[in-house]
């Protein structure tokens, strides 16, 4: 007969037991990371539903900037039309063959440029003036174009786009439209066709003819009469929204994602024009321009402005009529939000709980807030992070799906390097696991950024699931322990295959209510036991003695490899009667070279800890007197005390109890050598021997083996003593 070689044993015995973990329905702990890569990303992000810029060249995920309002057509005219740059605004003309620069119809000279558009006569336009604060009207003088201060509006910050109606102008500025018209001698603020409420994320706008105007708001277009919305003619179902167009006719084109799409009036609401919209070759469009009284239409894409023509029965590209100027697609403000989604994992079994984890760039003003599911519909909010002023940042949780925020610290609490088990989110089981970051910020000139300490190699993002290590056990005597540092041992146990304890928690408290008397806190062990511990300082009581008591329990939580923690185990019912921390309290006989202790002074007792050798232990002169401190817990009625040395015993003088706690206690026992040197030598052992009992039981503390004893002898008590003669004289 054959055998078959060790190695296939095993292997079939796990492959046997991994089939037992699959039929029971568990599921190893799963983990996904995205590094935003060009070989990961394609696979991993769900761009359906999602509108910030996934960046695989610089490794990261980042708010989109818009720029709506770069280029602008006058009328049908002309086939003249602007577009914004770096400093100012290019006027294009054509030139017979191609669209040239017209330096003479040109503005230069503004130094942070965020926005502009065509206005009133041709060729007059605005600009919004980012470093002044203000939307500068620019005329024409004949020879130049110069700024028109009667048509400007001053006292604008943070505008991300404009539009007009003749010499009206509004701008997108603060979450709200502003709009201004010409009283005669001035541009005055108009509440009436403002919309100053009620938007939620506003990204553009365009003005028609009359004075409605359209408002890209989120994933929807809202219409507004007179300022007064009319939702019959909002436009929904937008996935990407960047800019917004009208012309005559109510025609809108926007620009969604890599497309720009058209929708037409027809009497009682918009309808998709598929003829009139463009859903290939353009890569990143940004902003798009309708010519008036033509289906002609300008397309800005990355640094391209592409012209497109109506043939008559479709939208035709017109490389004659386009231009590129550098720099375009730098141009505008980022958006105040936008937010990225990865696609569904199945991890391979339901899963309830999910946790994601992510490294981040985090300007004053700007946030990125984190969700996960399971079964890709039910999400949970579950932490944010902020950059806060002077560099720093902050990490937040909600334990109410973002209603509310608790701090835990900086953002790097939330990155794959810290392993934090607030982040961990129970959700409703599934088979798609995902996460969800909203990226936001109050400064249009910075955005946060979802981004690797070493980016395209370290993991920008990491998605995990688990399942809850089960609850330890702890099994007690039926019997209370004789020792107040009694060992407790559990067994770790988990659903997932091969996952082990990182960490554990134990908590003891007093049997009676429940008050807390001890908490290990987390502490970062693959140990499966807890030794209570007991106070090194002398003037500070163990806790087991402080609480009082001599009835406990005891529990346990432990923490898997994934960083999750189990729920606390049972409660097991627990008694101590025992000694603890003896100490001395006074040497009134010090050899030189040992400190005499304080009586009155607890700082100054010392300790005689566990393990501890001769060679440590104090010292005392041969006959001199020795204080022993001794807590008790639990009900004791009888006590003994001896302390044997070579082959005999000290003398044993008063035992009181100085202090008592509920059930515990402490007494002082003073003892002393002989103090002659032929019976107590020099280096002479002197041992402790401790016992009681009570109506919980007996117990006993010898030392040894506790430490090695008690003190040492060194000399003697005689060699502070001298004899005086004295005598009578006699006649």
């Amino acid at each position: 007969m054959i055998c078959p070689p060790k190695f296939s044993l095993v292997l079939g015995a796990f492959l046997a037991l991994l089939g037992v973990f699959v039929a029971a329905g568990y599921v190893l702990a799963a983990s996904w990371g995205y590094k935003i890569t060009v070989s990961d990303t394609p696979s991993t992000i769900d761009f359906t539903k999602t509108s910030a810029v996934i960046d695989t060249t610089l490794n990261e995920i980042r708010l989109p900037k818009y720029a709506p309002k770069v280029a602008a057509f006058w009328n049908d005219e002309y086939l003249d039309y602007i577009v914004l740059t770096q400093d100012g605004v290019i006027h294009y003309s054509f030139d017979g063959s191609q669209m040239v620069a017209n330096p003479v119809a040109s503005v230069s000279g503004v130094s942070n440029p965020l926005a502009a558009f065509t206005s009133g006569d041709y060729p007059d336009v605005i600009v919004a003036d980012g470093s002044r604060n203000q939307i500068t009207h620019y005329s024409f003088t004949g020879s130049e174009m110069a700024e028109n201060p009667a048509l400007s509006v001053t006292g604008l910050t943070g505008v991300v786009s404009v539009g007009s109606r003749d010499v009206d102008l509004a701008a997108l500025t603060g979450g709200k439209i502003e709009y201004y018209g010409w009283d005669g001698s001035s541009m005055v603020n108009i509440p009436a066709l403002s919309v100053e409420t009620g938007l939620t994320n506003p990204i553009d706008f365009a003005l028609f003819d009359s004075y409605d105007m359209i408002v890209l708001d989120g994933n929807q277009a809202r219409y507004y009469n007179s300022g007064t919305e009319n939702p019959a003619l909002a436009i929904t179902g937008l996935t990407a929204p960047k800019a917004v167009a009208v012309a005559d006719g109510r025609n809108v084109a926007i620009v969604d994602g890599t497309q720009v799409k058209h929708y037409t009036f027809d009497g009682s609401g918009f309808s998709y024009n598929s003829a009139l919209s463009v859903t290939s070759g353009l890569s990143a469009p940004t902003c798009v321009a309708l010519r008036p009284g033509t289906y002609d239409r300008l397309i800005v894409d990355e640094d391209n402005v592409r012209y497109y023509m109506w043939d008559g029965s479709q939208l035709v590209y017109n490389a004659q009529l386009s231009v590129t100027v550098s720099g375009l697609q730098n141009m505008g403000s980022y958006a105040s939000s936008a937010s990225a989604q990865s696609l569904g994992r199945d991890p391979g079994s339901s899963v309830t709980y999910v946790r994601v984890r992510a490294y981040h760039v985090l300007p004053d003003g700007t946030s990125v807030t984190w969700s996960v599911t399971a079964d890709g519909t039910n999400w949970v909010k579950k932490w944010r992070v902020r950059g806060v002023p002077g560099g720093a940042t902050a990490c937040e949780i909600s334990n109410d799906n973002g209603q509310t925020w608790n701090s835990i610290g900086n953002a790097s609490q939330a990155s794959p390097a810290v392993s934090r088990e607030e982040l961990w989110v129970q959700v409703p089981a599934g088979r798609s696991v995902r996460w969800k970051a909203e990226l936001a910020t109050t400064n249009p000139n910075y955005t946060p950024k979802i981004k690797a300490p070493n980016p395209g190699v370290d993991n920008a993002v990491v998605l995990e699931t688990d399942n809850k290590p089960i609850p330890p056990v702890i099994s007690t005597p039926g019997t209370c322990y004789t020792t107040t540092t009694p060992t407790f041992t559990w067994t770790f146990s988990d659903p997932d295959p091969g996952d082990y304890q990182t960490a554990y928690q134990v908590l003891i408290k007093r049997k009676s209510d429940g008050a807390l008397v001890y908490d290990s806190g987390k502490v970062l062990s693959s140990q499966t036991q807890f030794k209570v511990p007991t106070s090194a300082d002398p003037a500070v009581p163990g806790p087991l003695w402080s609480s009082g008591a001599y009835q406990f329990t005891v529990q346990a939580r432990v923490w898997d490899s994934m960083g999750l923690p189990s729920d606390w185990g049972p409660a097991a019912d627990f008694c101590v009667i025992g000694f603890e921390r003896p100490r001395i309290r006074e040497i009134v006989s010090a050899p030189a070279g040992q400190a005499k202790p304080n009586p009155d002074d607890p700082a100054t007792h010392i300790m005689i800890t566990e393990g501890m050798a001769q060679t440590q232990l104090p010292k005392t002169k041969a006959g001199g007197k020795v204080g022993v401190l001794l807590d008790s817990v639990g009900p004791l009625s009888t006590f003994t005390a001896r302390f044997p040395y070579l082959s005999t015993e000290a003398t044993v003088g008063s035992v009181s109890v100085v202090a008592t706690n509920g059930t515990n206690q402490r007494r002082l026992i003073e003892f002393w050598t002989d103090a002659s040197l032929e019976v107590c030598p020099s280096g002479t052992l002197v041992k402790g021997e401790f016992s009681g009992s009570g109506a919980a039981g007996a117990t006993n503390l010898n030392l040894p083996p506790y430490a090695a004893g008690v003190v040492v002898t060194e000399g003697s008590v005689y060699s502070d003593w001298f004899v005086v003669l004295q005598g009578r004289k006699t006649n």
